[in-house]
């Protein structure tokens, strides 16, 4: 059921990653939403679980666009100061999810 909710949404969400003492830190730009983990690739999977469900309750609700919330404007300089990664395949609705890294010299 969810599946024919996500038809005809198609999102290009942007995430940075960093590291917080001994976390790394995946965070998503336009919903300010943040996964953790003891990996880069765990705060990834766990921010993507997120934004996933996020957003196929935005859509189950009807109100997608209640979701879109940037993150502070510090970790879009992050973003842009990071280095591109190789993201994660995404389920429907989210179509590209674009990760660079940010490492602290």
């Amino acid at each position: 059921m969810v599946k024919s909710l996500h038809q005809g949404v198609d999102l290009e969400l942007r995430s940075v990653l960093y590291r917080e003492g001994n976390f790394h830190l995946a965070h998503c730009l336009e919903l300010d939403l943040v996964g953790e983990g003891a990996t880069p690739r765990e705060a990834l999977d766990t921010l993507v679980e997120l934004v996933e469900c996020h957003v196929a309750t935005a859509i189950e609700d009807g109100d997608l666009a209640s979701i879109f919330r940037p993150a502070p404007a510090e970790l879009w300089r992050l973003y842009s100061l990071g280095q591109p990664r190789r993201g994660r395949k995404t389920k429907s609705p989210v179509t590209r999810f674009e990760l660079r890294e940010w490492v602290m010299n």
